[in-house]
């Protein structure tokens, strides 16, 4: 890691801050940030991909999956609250109240996400995949699919962390593809015990392939998050709407391999789009000023 990256990411000394664990939060927070994020959330994670593997003494509790997808959240709120109290954890949701951002870009996080998906799923006969498989609409398909939808985005909780609390904490220092890149390798990395679940994504895309993805896919969360005021609900409703289409235009299970790199390779494209479009300092056309950032206000004033 540069040493750019290392002050970033364990930020810098001040021995005016107060001692103890809140001190620590608040002297390194992007680094509190990713040591609660995986902590916590691989403490459930981990004995989930164990019971997928047939290894765990007992099943798995379905409250448990839904703790575990709101660590990211708990410890973007900790952090939050050790960094500027009840007002910054106020902010901190406000953003996911943001929604008068103009319609097209809820056309573009809908039809975008599928787009890619499905690019994906119809490239694939060119590698010898079987190509699109569309599922026979019924009511039971439609209702869960809007279960699963909604149960996704009220118990996931990473963009609470990674464009919630992160980027804006790294864009006040970095450029927005610098912060991109830097949470794109954490948020691929943070997915790590499932290259170990049998039959996951994550383990068919490899990791070296995933999180090449990851970076490219932060870019493009960075894209949408700074060209909406900042708004966690419409990179919510990407991530979400993400899922949902792979759910519902899954691949064949021959087919996942070819499906997963051509998924991300379609994001890098992607990715690399939006840097041509609208640079990499902000990603966005919008000015400095609207640029979503986190000043570390924790900083007493030099007398």
């Amino acid at each position: 890691m540069s040493s750019t990256a290392a002050t970033v990411l364990l930020g810098q000394h001040d021995t005016r801050l107060t001692a103890g664990p809140l001190g620590l939060i608040r002297r390194f927070p992007v680094a509190a940030l990713v040591i609660l994020t995986f902590g916590l959330t691989w403490l459930l994670e981990i004995p989930r991909v164990l019971d997928a593997r047939g290894e765990l003494p007992f099943p798995f509790p379905f409250w448990a999956v839904i703790l575990m997808g709101w660590m990211p959240g708990v410890a973007a709120i900790i952090v939050a609250a050790a960094t500027g109290g009840r007002a910054a954890i106020r902010t901190l949701f406000r953003r996911v109240l943001i929604w008068r951002v103009g319609w097209p870009w809820y056309v573009l996080v809908i039809g975008g996400t599928a787009a890619i998906w499905l690019g994906a799923v119809v490239l694939n006969p060119v590698f010898g995949g079987s190509g699109l498989q569309i599922p026979e609409f019924s009511l039971d398909l439609l209702i869960g699919l809007i279960i699963n939808f909604v149960l996704l985005f009220l118990v996931n909780s990473e963009e609470l962390v990674w464009r919630g609390s992160m980027l804006p904490r790294l864009q006040a220092r970095w450029s927005a593809l610098g912060a991109s890149v830097f949470i794109g390798v954490f948020e691929g990395l943070f997915h790590l015990p499932l290259f170990f679940q049998p039959g996951s994504d994550q383990a068919a895309a490899g990791l070296p392939v995933f999180v090449i993805g990851s970076i490219a896919g932060a870019i493009v969360f960075s894209w949408v998050f700074n060209n909406t005021l900042g708004s966690l609900l419409l990179v919510q409703l990407f991530h979400i709407f993400a899922n949902t289409w792979i759910t519902l235009f899954s691949a064949a299970p021959a087919d996942n391999v070819t499906s997963q790199w051509l998924f991300n390779g379609l994001l890098v494209g992607l990715a690399a789009i939006v840097l041509i479009a609208c640079g990499a300092r902000r990603l966005s056309r919008r000015p400095a000023s609207e640029l979503p950032v986190i000043v570390a206000a924790h900083r007493r004033p030099t007398p």
